[in-house]
C-alpha cells in the first residue's frame, strides 16, 4: 500500500488528484491539507462526493486538516505538492529532512526549471537553490526513463505539456528548421486560472468570448522554450548558445477544461510528412497516453477531457509558397494531462508501476 499526502487539495488540481488516487485500491490517502477549509470533510466542501451515510466512501469522509510536516513526513511514502508557486519550496525541505525517503511530485513550478535564473527572472527569488538539481522534470511520456525509481519530479505546466509532447520529438531528431520561428498558439478552458476569485474568470466576462492574455509575459514560454533547446542540443552539442526561436501566446475560451495547441513550424530540406509520421510513431510507440491521428478534425478537446490522453495530429503545406511548413496540433485536458493525472501517471514510474496503472484509459462521452 502506497501512503499518500496531498498538500494543496482544495484547488482545481489538487482535488483532481484526490479523487483519482481514492479510486485505487493500492493507495492510502493519509493526509489532505486545505488552509481554506481545514476541518472539515471532503463532501461538505465538495458535495458532488456526497454518499448516503449507509455507506462508507473513502473520499467523502476524508478530512480537510491544517499542514503539518511532522505527521505528514512520517505518515507518507509521497507528497503531492498542489500550491502556487513559491510555496511548495519553503514547505519541501523540511519534509525530506525529516524523512529523507519520501518521494515528492510538486505540481507548481518552483522546480521546473534547469536553470534557476530563467525562473528566478519570471517569477520570484527561488525559496530553496540547492534543492533543484534533485528534480525530474515529469513529462512522463519523454522523461520515464529518469523518472523510473526517482525521488523528486516536477510536474510540468498545461501549457507546456500541450505543446512539448508535439515538439520535442522532432527537436530531438533535429527535424526544424531553426532559421524560421516557431509559433505557439494555445486556447484553454478557465480552470486553468484556478479556484481563486478573479473578476476577469466571471461567468459574465467569459461566456461568448474569446481571449489572448499575457502575450509576451506568461510563465510557461520560458519553460517551453528551455526544454525545446535542450532537446535541440542534445543531438547538437557543437551548438551550444543556439537556441530556437519560440513565440507563444495563451488564450482563455469559455469551456471549463482542455487545451487546443496549434503549432506553425519550418521542417529541414530533408524531412517529409511521412517522416514526420514515423518520428512520432516510433517515439511514442511505448506510451499508453500518446495517439498520433490521421485527421486533424478529430484533434478536439472533448475527446480528452476527464482523461490523461494527449492526441496529435499534423498537416504540412502543400501549396506554392507552404511547402515545408508544418501545422500540428495537440489537444489535452489541462487538469488531467496538464496537472493531476500526469503527476499520478509520475507516481506510477516513481513505484515502478505501469505508467497506465490506475488511470483510466478513455474519458466518457458525450
Amino acid at each position: 500500500m502506497i501512503k499518500v499526502s496531498v498538500v494543496g487539495a482544495s484547488g482545481y488540481s489538487g482535488v483532481y488528484l484526490t479523487y483519482a488516487l481514492s479510486l485505487r485500491q493500492d493507495v492510502s490517502i493519509s493526509c489532505i491539507t486545505s488552509k481554506s477549509f481545514s476541518g472539515k470533510k471532503m463532501s461538505e466542501v465538495f458535495p458532488i462526493f456526497a454518499k448516503p451515510q449507509s455507506k462508507k466512501n473513502s473520499i467523502s469522509n476524508l478530512l480537510f486538516s491544517a499542514y503539518d510536516e511532522d505527521f505528514i513526513s512520517s505518515s507518507s511514502d509521497i507528497v503531492f505538492f498542489c500550491l502556487p508557486h513559491g510555496q511548495s519550496s519553503k514547505l519541501i525541505p523540511d519534509i525530506f529532512k525529516k524523512n529523507n525517503k519520501v518521494k515528492i511530485v510538486d505540481i507548481g513550478a518552483d522546480f521546473r526549471f534547469d536553470d534557476l535564473k530563467i525562473y528566478e527572472e519570471f517569477y520570484e527569488k527561488h525559496n530553496f537553490a540547492d534543492l533543484n538539481s534533485k528534480f525530474i522534470y515529469g513529462l512522463s511520456d519523454v522523461f520515464y526513463e529518469k523518472i523510473k525509481n526517482s525521488q523528486f519530479v516536477a510536474n510540468p505546466g498545461c501549457y507546456p505539456t500541450g505543446a512539448l509532447l508535439p515538439l520535442l520529438p522532432l527537436f530531438f531528431k533535429d527535424a526544424v528548421d531553426l532559421n524560421n520561428l516557431v509559433i505557439i498558439d494555445a486556447l484553454s478552458g478557465i480552470s486553468g486560472a484556478g479556484r481563486g476569485l478573479k473578476l476577469s474568470n466571471l461567468f459574465c466576462e467569459t461566456e461568448n468570448s474569446v481571449k489572448a492574455y499575457n502575450v509576451w509575459s506568461h510563465r510557461h514560454m520560458p519553460e517551453i522554450k528551455e526544454k525545446i533547446t535542450a532537446a535541440f542540443l542534445a543531438n547538437n552539442k557543437q551548438k551550444e548558445g543556439i537556441s530556437p526561436k519560440v513565440l507563444f501566446t495563451p488564450h482563455m475560451v469559455p469551456v471549463v477544461r482542455g487545451i487546443l495547441t496549434t503549432i506553425y513550424l519550418k521542417l529541414k530540406d530533408d524531412i517529409s510528412e511521412g517522416d514526420i509520421f514515423t518520428i512520432y510513431n516510433d517515439f511514442y510507440s511505448d506510451s499508453p497516453f500518446v495517439s498520433i491521428l490521421e485527421s486533424v478534425q478529430n484533434c478536439d478537446i472533448k475527446n480528452v477531457i476527464y482523461s490523461n490522453n494527449c492526441h496529435i495530429a499534423f498537416e504540412a503545406g502543400k501549396n506554392k509558397g507552404e511547402e515545408g511548413f508544418l501545422k500540428i496540433f495537440s489537444v489535452i485536458d489541462n487538469l488531467g494531462k496538464g496537472a493531476s493525472l500526469q503527476a499520478l501517471q509520475n507516481m506510477n514510474l516513481m513505484f515502478n508501476l505501469e505508467p497506465d496503472f490506475g488511470i483510466a484509459e478513455y474519458s466518457p462521452f458525450p
